[in-house]
């Protein structure tokens, strides 16, 4: 779990240093970084696999960012739930959100 929030750690993910590199790439629009670990996880797993990757990544920046924007709460039982794994992750909201 903490190799979600730390990129240098193992997440034991076939790939997974590829996908993560290719969805940094989606997020921060880097043209030149974006065209390499595009081809990096089309290598490694195939054209039909980038494109879900790429479909996957782009809709939850989407969710993200619309959820940002409108100020959506996780709701009591979400942030029971989700308590002790944000906080390791150092997730945390920032005071008055």
């Amino acid at each position: 779990m903490k190799a979600l929030a730390d990129h240098r750690r193992d997440s034991r993910v076939p790939h997974g240093a590829q996908l993560v590199a290719f969805t940094d790439a989606i997020v921060t629009g880097d043209d030149e970084t974006l065209a390499r670990t595009r081809s990096a996880v089309v290598d490694a797993l195939g054209p039909a696999a980038m494109v879900d990757a790429a479909g996957v990544a782009s809709n939850f920046e989407r969710m993200v960012r619309i959820a940002d924007s409108t100020g959506i709460e996780l709701g009591a039982f979400l942030e029971e739930a989700t308590g002790d794994a944000r906080h390791a992750l150092g997730l945390e909201r920032p005071a008055g959100r």
